[in-house]
């Protein structure tokens, strides 16, 4: 199930990205989802989380659709089913977010986060009726709605607070920032459609009295603030800027002086760097395991066919000849930079057509390079 942006990224970002939504039709080329892989996401969901409601005029209880009990000993959570079919058949939406261990959502999400460069995170709304399943809100981060079963209708206004952050939720602003009143959108997603929307957009997805599933892929990046946030915590080695305050007639001058030298600690190119640096290595991309090809001594290299792919959305440092990818940095010399750089061009690109596309590189060599940077979580294995 590939995602067709039909354009690239550096237009995506001079046009859309936070700027202004994006409806691409029939982007998701062979929508192969089934109600077989619906359930299967919310059966391997924690049901006692936060990451999992039912919303039926409001956050319903856990206790109207959730029962506790002791399985050999271990304290376990599972849905009430019959009250989970009779709150869907009377208008809810189930709702489930961080979705993990699904190979179709992974599938999905990762081609969003190499798109954007952006780690991201999965959420599934489900429902039948013709309720919302929250009134008119912002959401605090980009959204990538991928809509898989059935249809649904967004009603779409403009931001009336810029670029909100997480902190700053629609309902605690909304006296303060209203939502306009006349739509911008007004669409009806269908099977395979997808839909961006940038975060501070005013939207209401309502479902039209069918069968509807769609996930939203929430795009996460490094922000301002937390640059700020970082470097704040690291400027107290600077002399000038532990010093004590007094008068305003008296410190004046001296802030002034902290506000130069704060402004070249901001704009300090190998601050920046390491700022991202930090941030990125924090990230962890979840990546299939390969026991029989890596555990097994006997088992050699990966056969052509296989697909690779990063297991890393931002491959900014590559052109500083290094990578950050699962909290390993790795320098690259010159052939494993050639690699990465055709696998960030093509991601999933099988080794034989790696081969072919690299003939400088003699193929014994490259295959063993692929089996390393795999080892090391830095690559993954798709078997095409």
């Amino acid at each position: 199930m590939s995602i067709k942006f039909n354009m690239s990224f550096d237009d995506f970002f001079e046009s859309h990205q936070e700027r202004k939504p994006l409806l691409i039709k029939k982007a998701l080329a062979n929508n192969e989802f089934s109600w077989s892989d619906v359930n299967e996401i919310f059966d391997n969901s924690d049901v006692s989380s936060n990451d999992f409601k039912l919303s039926l005029d409001g956050i319903r209880p856990k206790s109207e659709y959730i029962e506790s009990y002791y399985d050999i000993g271990i304290l376990r959570h599972r849905l009430i089913k019959p009250a989970i079919y009779e709150h869907l058949k009377n208008g809810a939406t189930l709702i489930t977010n961080k979705i993990k261990n699904s190979k179709k959502v992974s599938h999905i999400s990762k081609q969003i986060s190499t798109f954007t460069g952006r780690q991201v995170v999965s959420s599934a709304y489900l429902s039948f009726g013709n309720k919302d399943s929250f009134r008119c809100h912002w959401d605090t981060r980009d959204v990538f709605a991928i809509q898989l079963i059935g249809r649904k209708r967004w009603i779409v206004y403009e931001p009336s607070m810029e670029s909100p952050l997480y902190t700053q939720q629609s309902k605690d602003y909304e006296h303060e920032h209203p939502c306009p009143t006349s739509p911008f959108m007004d669409i009806v997603l269908e099977p395979g459609d997808v839909f961006y929307l940038p975060r501070g957009w005013w939207h209401n997805p309502l479902p039209l009295g069918e069968a509807t599933f769609h996930l939203a892929i929430g795009t996460f990046p490094a922000y301002t603030v937390d640059y700020l946030s970082w470097l704040f915590k690291r400027i107290e080695t600077h002399t000038d800027l532990r010093r004590s305050l007094h008068i305003w007639q008296h410190d004046k001058e001296h802030l002034s002086l902290a506000g130069r030298q704060l402004n070249e600690l901001i704009t300090n190119r190998d601050n920046y760097q390491c700022f991202l640096d930090e941030f990125n290595g924090a990230i962890r991309v979840e990546s299939a395991l390969a026991l029989d090809i890596f555990g097994d001594p006997n088992a050699g290299t990966p056969s052509e066919h296989f697909g690779v792919r990063l297991c890393t959305s931002s491959c900014y440092s590559i052109t500083d000849d290094y990578i950050i990818a699962n909290g390993t940095r790795l320098n690259l010399d010159e052939q494993s930079k050639k690699i990465i750089q055709h696998i960030v061009k093509l991601p999933n690109i099988c080794i034989g057509a790696l081969i072919i596309g690299l003939p400088e590189i003699p193929a014994d060599k490259l295959r063993k390079l692929i089996s390393q940077l795999c080892h090391l979580d830095i690559l993954e294995l798709s078997r095409t």
